[in-house]
């Protein structure tokens, strides 16, 4: 069985398109990334400006720290939502780039399935065995990868879980620093 020009032609086309879909995923990710960490410079500049005005006027050492410690006290709210907004990107690209490639491999498979077929019509009764175990094989590769996706999905779920959890206790900490630190300058 010889490929035609056609067969070529379609097979780099949707290569093509294949790269294409999985670049566009990427870039939207890093766009949204880009997007986020420019919103957090802008917050945070206002903030602190916001901030150094407010305590440019203080004459005591007491209602100085008061005010740092009512600054700083959100500080692990915030970096929780920014941690968050970033799982949230990264999850949300892994999933467009997995969707494109394991679609990718499910019409691959399908013609790798489809010309086995050809070729299994195209061969002598006595080949039978040759073409059974290379649909086995294919059969083995597929079930591989769906295993392995399965896999990273639930690694992605974990690792995210875990995440939240540590901030989750990171925000906890802080919260009892802050009454500790508001109830010593009482």
């Amino acid at each position: 069985m010889t490929l035609t020009p056609e067969q070529i032609s379609a097979s780099n086309k949707a290569n093509m398109e294949t790269l294409n879909s999985l670049s566009k995923n990427a870039f939207a990710g890093l766009e949204k990334l880009l997007e986020l960490n420019l919103q957090v410079v802008k917050t945070v500049l206002q903030e602190q400006l916001t901030h150094i005005q407010s305590t440019a006027n203080v004459k005591d050492a007491q209602t100085l720290l008061i005010m740092q410690a009512q600054f700083l006290q959100p500080f692990a709210e915030k970096l929780s939502s920014y941690s968050q907004h970033l799982q949230n990107i990264n999850y949300e690209t892994q999933t467009a780039i997995m969707e494109t490639a394991n679609a990718d491999m499910k019409d691959r498979s399908s013609k790798i399935q489809n010309l086995v077929n050809e070729i299994s019509i195209s061969i002598p009764g006595n080949e039978d065995l040759m073409v059974t175990a290379l649909k086995n094989a294919i059969a083995n590769a597929n079930q591989v990868y769906e295993s392995s996706q399965k896999a990273i999905k639930q690694v992605i779920d974990i690792s995210t879980q875990q995440t939240k959890t540590m901030t989750d206790a990171a925000i906890k900490v802080s919260e009892e620093l802050s009454i500790i630190a508001k109830q010593k300058t009482l």
